[in-house]
Parts: C-alpha cells; sequence; structure tokens
C-alpha cells in the first residue's frame, strides 16, 4: 500500500512539475504597416525579458511567452505596440506611422543629420565666382584645387 501510494504521489508531483515548466508557448504570426505590407525587420521583445526576435522579409516572426506576458513591437517610424499573450498562439499586429519620430532623424546617401545639425561627413563649399572664372566643361575640372580630395 505505501509503494503505491509514493508512486501515486511521485507521478502528481511530476505532472504539476510539468504543468509548471509547459507555461511558455510558441506564438507567431505577421506584423504589417498600415496599408496592410508586411514591415521586415521589426524588433519583438518579451516585455521584462531578455527574449526577443524579429521579423523575416514577409513580416513573419515566431517567439515563446507565457500567457500573461506583453509583448513590444517597435519599429522605426512606427508607433510602439504592446500587446499581452492570451490563449491563442497566434497574434498578428498592424503598426501605425509615427510622424513625430519621422521627423526626427533625416537619412541622406552619405551619412544621418540629427536635429542638432551635426552631419556625418565632410562637406565643402566652392564660391559661384570661383565656378564661372573657369570656362571648363568638367565640373571635376572646375572643382579640381578647389576642394579637397577632387582628382
Amino acid at each position: 500500500m505505501r509503494t503505491n501510494l509514493n508512486g501515486i504521489l511521485t507521478l502528481l508531483l511530476a505532472f504539476v512539475v510539468h504543468l509548471s515548466f509547459a507555461q511558455d508557448k510558441a506564438i507567431s504570426g505577421t506584423v504589417t504597416d498600415f496599408e496592410g505590407l508586411p514591415l521586415p525587420g521589426v524588433n519583438i521583445v518579451v516585455e521584462g525579458t531578455t527574449n526577443g526576435t524579429q521579423t523575416d522579409f514577409d513580416g513573419n516572426y515566431a517567439i515563446r511567452a507565457s500567457e500573461g506576458q506583453a509583448l513590444l513591437f517597435s519599429y522605426i517610424g512606427q508607433r510602439d505596440v504592446r500587446i499581452v499573450v492570451g490563449a491563442s498562439n497566434t497574434i498578428d499586429v498592424q503598426m501605425e506611422e509615427d510622424a513625430q519620430a519621422l521627423e526626427e532623424v533625416v537619412v541622406t546617401a552619405q551619412g544621418i543629420e540629427r536635429e542638432e545639425r551635426s552631419l556625418g561627413y565632410a562637406v565643402s563649399t566652392v564660391d559661384e565666382g570661383a565656378i564661372e572664372s573657369r570656362p571648363e566643361a568638367d565640373i571635376g575640372r572646375v572643382l579640381q584645387g578647389k576642394v579637397a580630395g577632387v582628382n
């Protein structure tokens, strides 16, 4: 009788331990913009942890989280979205444009210019008079000797 009771208690304990570790579940979905186009490279983080992932080229993602935990979706130029994990294993997110965030950073061909107007590359200025005084067809020859690095 005692061995049967020990066996039943051991199985019950193993079942409870299994349930406590099985709370994480796989969550997947698609992230789109306000027009319904997939967004690649969206960051998804389980709030309060270091567990995170990014969407692929088609806007798809997969992450593990428990019910009640929150997923934080963030992307440049879009408002952050916070969604609490429920019973569903699929969470599709449509992000909204954040016009205020778009005004803060201007991306150029060679660098990034921020509101402080600091540049990430060198700029040279040549006066109009210096160009008019040299009758050349090639702009490179006109700038040669006037701007550093032009050969």
